[in-house]
């Protein structure tokens, strides 16, 4: 059995939560879907990713498993990105809106040489 398979068995790890880039500003809406060992390491692991790309501070809302791959954007390209090992973050900026009138989530641009984290550079988990 690969590990991607044993993955699979054991699901991808879904974290609801907000985001704030900037400190007492405006909070965005998230989901980050990650493997992990367990929902410890699962918190973990996203909040080491969150602070790694700049966030002043999280607060997660829900943590859940997803067993079945999703069908639809951007949460299929994000349940495969965390079969390979990724922590793939979604966002939901405000004011994104299809033409039903529904909040749909904000393109994430993957350049490596964006760090829209930056800020968070001296976090330190825990503090």
């Amino acid at each position: 059995m690969t590990d991607i398979e044993s993955d699979v068995e054991r699901g991808v790890f879904i974290i609801i939560g907000r985001v704030w880039p900037i400190k007492d500003g405006d909070s965005i809406t998230i989901h980050i879907l990650l493997t992990a060992a367990d929902d410890d390491d699962a918190v973990r692991t996203a909040l080491n990713a969150l602070a790694e790309r700049g966030y002043e501070e999280a607060e997660f809302d829900q943590i859940g498993s997803i067993v079945e791959p999703p069908d639809e954007e951007p949460h299929a390209s994000a349940f495969q990105g965390a079969l390979e090992g990724e922590v793939a973050i979604v966002t939901f900026e405000e004011g994104l809106e299809d033409d039903t009138g529904s909040r749909r989530p904000a393109a994430i641009d993957d350049d490596d040489d964006y760090d829209p984290f930056s800020v968070l550079k001296d976090w330190k988990p825990g503090s």
